[in-house]
């Protein structure tokens, strides 16, 4: 379990140096963040906050081809700072 936590983590931390590259990482950055998610919900299936970032998720990809999109990218970001919180959060109770 603390392995696969720990796998979590790189990918997370992996997934935010990929913002530095702007609008072209944040699909690399946003594939990476759910493979981290879906590794964690493997490993705290009781942790609530996860399925309320899968439902986030999927509001985003439902809303996505809308007319408005210039405020849809802030939403991808926020997404990925909360998942940041849910793992950190959780690793303070491992």
């Amino acid at each position: 379990m603390k392995t696969t936590f720990k796998i979590v983590e790189i990918i997370n931390i992996s997934a935010l140096m990929f913002l530095l590259f702007g609008a072209y990482g944040l699909a690399l950055t946003g594939a990476l963040q759910v493979l981290a998610a879906i590794l964690f919900v493997l490993i705290f299936p009781k942790n609530k906050l996860i399925y309320f970032y899968f439902g986030l998720v999927i509001t985003f990809f439902l809303i996505w081809n809308k007319q408005n999109f210039d405020w849809i990218l802030l939403f991808p970001v926020a997404l990925i700072f909360f998942l940041t919180y849910i793992i950190y959060n959780q690793k303070a109770k491992v």
